[in-house]
């Protein structure tokens, strides 16, 4: 299953701010989004907006909610199981309610 994983933080928890800096953060979320388990499709960052968005694949909720660890440690953390949108669009034409 795929999953839309959006964590955010303060400007005051920033790994990457001048506030409390951490240089291993961005390796340490790497490495547990590609822990056993979980695959990384694709990660995004709204530096600005002190957003994170990675979608994954897994279908394992322990190694899922151990990928998300590192991001809620200083922030919140939301999990959406997500379809990519032309699976969704093959099984609505499959099902008769799309063309």
């Amino acid at each position: 299953m795929l999953f839309l994983v959006v964590a955010k933080h303060s400007a005051e928890l920033c790994p990457g701010g001048i506030v409390r800096p951490n240089k291993e953060a961005m390796g340490k979320v790497e490495e547990a989004m590609n822990g056993p388990g979980v695959k990384l499709v694709e990660g995004y960052l709204d530096g600005p907006g002190h957003e994170f968005y990675f979608v994954v694949e897994t279908n394992d909720n322990t190694a899922l909610n151990n990928a998300v660890e590192p991001l809620r440690l200083i922030g919140d953390v939301h999990i959406t199981p997500v379809l990519k949108f032309s699976d969704a669009r093959a099984w609505l034409k499959k099902m008769g309610i799309q063309k």
